[in-house]
């Protein structure tokens, strides 16, 4: 007697699967709900109110005998402030500069070493331990130790103020301590990319004569589009929002100042906090936007294998 297999089983299976996985996010997801996303949507409101520090309620701009456009407009009064002062904008270009040189350095040097070590071996992978390690170390004390580096081994030998103190290379030297850091983490990445890539691809491409630069144009790049995708979209994000390295090495010179710094210093110490939250909102903005861009520019030149 054949027997009759309940269509409906698999479907009961495939929803207990899923919400055990959910069950299992379900704290991560709570924690940040109620540490980010709750404070966040609070917090936008506040923006368009008067409010200089945590301690006080914040109150309205306007009275109410100003018409509706007067109210508008008092209501943008943080905003207006942000766009028609130098700090931020100032503050906004150090981010994009030194997101732009931390995103080139991170991947190409990540790139690079996942092209030299992306075969096992015991060498290649002691290798990669070593380049992996700065990743686990924190931010603040890898920037103490380059602050040394730079003030204490660079200068000296070179003859050169630490280019930390000088307004032309701040940006610079940030960007290369957040590299160092990070670059293992992309390299590991593009490495599990690379090792995906079918030795039949290269073999084929062989027999028709493509030389080995033929074969990494146009096999390897377009098979580890995906890993592109996140190595450039996580580096994008945590550029837009650094804070630790010029907290720790910046001296709270405007050379140094990023975005989330600025937002920093207006909310706990220059007596500004809606000017504070406004330009979060701004900044939170920028990043999503970019984000969505870049990930769907770079989603179109991903390729099946």
């Amino acid at each position: 007697m054949t027997k009759v297999v309940n269509p409906r089983r698999p479907m009961r299976y495939s929803t207990k699967h899923h919400l055990g996985n959910a069950l299992f996010l379900l704290p991560t997801i709570a924690l940040f709900v109620f540490v980010v996303l709750i404070p966040f949507f609070q917090g936008i409101p506040y923006s368009f109110l008067r409010w200089k520090d945590l301690i006080n309620e914040p109150t309205p701009y306007f009275s109410a005998d100003n018409t509706l456009m007067e109210k508008v407009v008092l209501s943008l009064k943080s905003y207006n402030y942000l766009f028609t002062t130098k700090p931020f904008l100032t503050s906004l270009g150090v981010t994009f500069n030194f997101t732009g040189l931390y995103l080139l350095f991170s991947n190409l040097l990540g790139f690079s070493l996942a092209l030299l070590i992306k075969k096992s071996s015991r060498f290649n992978n002691f290798s990669r331990t070593a380049f992996f390690l700065p990743f686990t170390t924190s931010v603040t004390a890898g920037a103490i130790i380059w602050a040394y580096l730079y003030s204490d081994i660079y200068g000296p030998l070179m003859g050169v103020v630490s280019p930390l103190y000088t307004d032309n290379t701040t940006v610079l030297a940030m960007a290369v301590m957040a590299s160092w850091r990070d670059m293992g983490y992309c390299m590991l990445i593009y490495i599990a990319a690379l090792q995906t890539i079918s030795l039949d691809y290269y073999e084929a491409a062989t027999v028709e004569g493509a030389n080995r630069w033929q074969q990494f144009v146009h096999i390897t790049i377009p098979m580890i589009v995906p890993a592109f995708t996140t190595n450039i979209t996580l580096i994008l994000a945590w550029g837009l929002r650094t804070f630790d390295l010029p907290m720790v090495v910046s001296q709270n010179r405007a050379a140094g100042q990023t975005a989330a710094f600025y937002i920093y210093d207006q909310i706990f110490q220059n007596r500004g906090a809606s000017v504070g939250q406004a330009a979060a909102i701004i900044l939170t903005l920028i990043l999503i936007v970019l984000t969505q861009i870049i990930t769907r520019v770079l989603r179109r030149l991903e390729v099946e294998a």
